[in-house]
């Protein structure tokens, strides 16, 4: 039974620990679209028409825009840049028009 017990907990601590580092929104819900870009150094501005309209096809394919899930992610080729959910950006970044 402990070995249960012990599993069961060891299970819902990962959980929380993978909501806590991908999930949990880091700002207030905000007027705007889903998603924001990030640039190269960092810096965070809305997405160009072009851009919403690529998220919002059905069929995504690889090529098109990396997501990320958490700003300091970095590509494969070590660069921040990528698109994000706006609420997954840290509050002290600011987003520009």
């Amino acid at each position: 039974m402990n070995i249960l017990l012990s599993l069961m907990l060891g299970i819902a601590v990962y959980s929380l620990y993978i909501y806590l580092k991908y999930l949990i929104p880091l700002r207030k819900k905000e007027p705007g679209f889903k998603y924001v870009y990030l640039e190269f150094d960092g810096s965070v501005r809305e997405l160009t028409d072009e851009e919403k309209d690529s998220l919002n096809q059905t069929s995504y394919a690889s090529d098109r825009l990396y997501i990320k899930n958490r700003y300091y992610k970095k590509t494969a080729d070590g660069n921040l840049q990528g698109i994000i959910l706006r609420r997954r950006v840290p509050k002290s970044i600011k987003i520009f028009k």
